[in-house]
């Protein structure tokens, strides 16, 4: 039987028999055990690690993904000029993680580094070129964001929360800036039964008014990811309280069934609040979750509110809240369906 080895290394290749098909592979530069390419990565990026003295924030998945996206590794170390560092650190790391499948350096303090390590699939035979064009294109990337971060801090919060009146929620629902209003009521519901301060009370009404703004900025345009992260670091830019800028960030957790919660009363208000509208008015318009099928993530939103009314202690009975958001009265929507919530 006759394989095919590396597309530029290898060539094709006689298998003499099923035990031997891995070394006849080796033979042409494919290493046909995934958990053999595992190991190979990990220690070739630990040699880096010694020799440069840093270490590799080496994320799972990610490891997975390359692993699989190669026949025959080499991991390489390339650099970016350190003027990008001003840019804030979750915008490199999702432009070097999720955009470019690059593991993120650090010092040994845990201090991002202009650096980057790649795993090329081929040996280090003129590996020179292939870090010059790595870096060339990652480059391209860091500047998308450093302009974004520039240029986002010349909008106003206001100008871009009265920009969501014109961003569709859901064709059926509504606006975002509607969904928001009605976010806000029920965030103002559950504040006065959760027990908050005035303070927080307060806060968690300026966060309700301007919560989903980030959406319209240049940077989570491109950069969908660091919706939210953004939103918290371009209000402390423009001088809102701490708190409210927290909550603009929390109010998406838990992003899984097993995500991290918010971890401020505020940020935790917020977040039930843009879910329990979520839910109701998807329900009241009949986009229900049927069988495997939940397109909108109404489940896990619904496990997000549980997860968080019993972290924090809340003890409001399920029944007793539904009942109380129905009874509030909106303008965009009424609430319909209570019988299937």
């Amino acid at each position: 039987r006759v394989s095919r080895g590396h597309r530029f290394l290898g060539h094709e290749v006689e298998i003499t028999n099923a035990d031997s098909n891995e070394e006849d592979l080796r033979t042409v530069y494919v290493i046909a055990d995934s958990k053999e390419r595992e190991n190979m990565i990990r220690e070739q990026i630990k040699a880096i690690e010694a020799e440069q003295g840093v270490q590799v924030q080496i994320e799972e998945g990610l490891l997975n993904e390359v692993l699989n996206l190669v026949e025959y590794p080499t991991a390489f170390m390339g650099s970016f000029d350190t003027k990008y560092l001003d840019v804030p650190e979750e915008v490199l790391v999702t432009s070097m993680e999720t955009h470019q499948r690059y593991f993120v350096v650090r010092d040994l303090d845990g201090k991002l580094k202009p650096n980057f390590i790649s795993v090329r699939n081929g040996n280090a035979e003129h590996l020179e070129n292939v870090i010059r064009g790595n870096e060339k294109v990652l480059v391209a990337r860091l500047e998308d964001g450093e302009f974004f971060w520039r240029e986002d801090q010349k909008l106003k919060i206001e100008d871009l929360v009265a920009k969501l009146a014109n961003v569709t929620f859901h064709e059926k629902i509504g606006s975002l800036s509607e969904h928001m209003a009605r976010a806000g009521v029920i965030a103002a519901s559950l504040a006065e039964q959760a027990g908050l301060t005035a303070e927080e009370t307060a806060a968690v009404a300026r966060a309700a008014e301007i919560y989903k703004f980030d959406l319209l900025t240049g940077m989570v345009g491109e950069f969908d990811e660091l919706q939210g992260i953004m939103g918290e670091k371009y209000a402390l830019l423009a001088g809102e309280d701490a708190a409210v800028a927290t909550a603009i960030r929390e109010h998406y957790l838990p992003d899984s069934a097993d995500g991290a919660l918010p971890e401020t009363k505020v940020g935790a208000i917020l977040a039930l609040a843009d879910k329990l509208d979520t839910l109701l008015s998807f329900f009241s318009v009949g986009l229900i979750p049927s069988g495997s099928n939940d397109p909108y993530a109404l489940r896990r939103a619904t496990q997000g509110i549980v997860r968080i009314l019993d972290a924090f202690g809340w003890h409001i009975p399920m029944d007793e809240l539904i009942d109380s958001l129905y009874g509030l009265s909106f303008d965009s929507l009424s609430y319909d369906n209570q019988a299937e919530v």
